[in-house]
Order: C-alpha cells, then structure tokens, then sequence
C-alpha cells in the first residue's frame, strides 16, 4: 500500500491539480460574475480589511484545536470512506471544492486589494503550503488506491487495512506539523506584511 511507482504517483497527482484547477477557474468565474451583477456583495465581505483588526502575532488560546479540527476533520472523513467506493467520489468532489475556495479567495483578494491582495493572500499561506501540498498529495494518493481497491471487489482483509492505516499515518504527521506552522509561524508573517 505504501510502495508507489513515480510514474504511478505522479499520475494521481496529475489528475489531482488537475481537480483543482478546474475548481480554481470556476470560483473566479463565480466571483467574476458576482462582482458584474452584484459589486456590493463581495465589497460587503471585507475579507481582506488589513490594518482595521489587531495584531496578529499572538494566537488565541484554542486556536490550534480549532485549526486541527477544521483541517484534521476532512481527512477524518476521507480515511473512513477510503475503504468505500465512495472514496474516489469524495476526493474529487474535495478537491474541486478546496479550489473553488482558493478561486474565490483569490479574485476576491485582487478585486479588493490589487496586486497587494495577491501579497497578502501568499503571506497568508506562508510557509504552511510547504508541509500542506506533499502531505495532501500522498495522504491522497493513499485514499484514493484503497478506494480503488474497494471498486475492485477485492476483500478488505485485515493486513490490507493496517498497511492502509500505516500508510496514512506518515502525511497526516506531516499535515500536523503544517497546522503548527499555520498556528504560531504564520501570523508573524502577516504582522510583518500587514503591519
């Protein structure tokens, strides 16, 4: 389950950018035709509002068991459904959706603040994105064989499921030091940026 060929792999990781971009284009035509029809309702979002908050640099307390549930909860529910046949399903269906967000975030961003939106929305992903893209590929990548396993017909047996449980177990470690780094790296970052 853990071995893959290069050639294998990079194919699943192929088709997951590919997942993605197509949802990266589509949420910034949804915000492109939101901003024609209705200006008001993206300039209302005021997501990217620097410098009307507070400093960023200290985290709240329970910030990281937000930031693991919100990030750790996806994942919870894409093992489950692993040993499914809906296992593929959901992963393109996540994947499509994660770039629909990035899409919008990132129109939304250049509508808003210009070319400095496109700085803070990268300092926003600093250096997290380091830690998120390998992790989420193979983490994915393991999903996605044991759900084609599944469509098969094979039996899951016993040693199939711990091999997929092992190998699992790797990505989401490193997927977690990435929500360390999101917690208390990132926001000395955007200080530095916003501020």
């Amino acid at each position: 389950m853990g071995k893959f060929r290069k050639s294998e792999q990079l194919a699943y990781w192929r088709f997951f950018l590919l997942l993605f971009l197509a949802g990266f284009v589509l949420g910034i035509v949804f915000v492109n035709l939101v901003w024609r029809f209705r200006t008001q309702d993206i300039e209302t979002l005021s997501l990217f509002s620097s410098g009307e908050g507070g400093r960023t640099a200290a985290p709240l307390p329970g910030y990281l068991w937000y930031l693991t549930q919100k990030r750790m909860g996806i994942m919870l529910v894409w093992h489950l459904t692993g040993i499914t046949i809906l296992g593929t399903f959901l992963v393109a269906a996540g994947l499509l959706w994660t770039g629909f967000l990035c899409g919008t975030l990132s129109a939304i961003a250049v509508l808003q603040l210009g070319l400095r939106g496109i700085a803070v929305l990268t300092a926003a992903f600093l250096p997290q994105i380091f830690l998120y893209v390998p992790a989420g590929l193979w983490y994915l990548t393991c999903v996605w064989q044991m759900s084609e396993k599944s469509r098969e017909g094979g039996r899951l047996n016993g040693r199939l499921y711990k091999g997929y449980l092992l190998s699992c177990l790797a990505p989401l470690a490193v997927f977690f030091c990435g929500i360390l780094v999101e917690c208390y790296v990132n926001p000395y970052i955007l200080d530095l940026l916003l501020y």
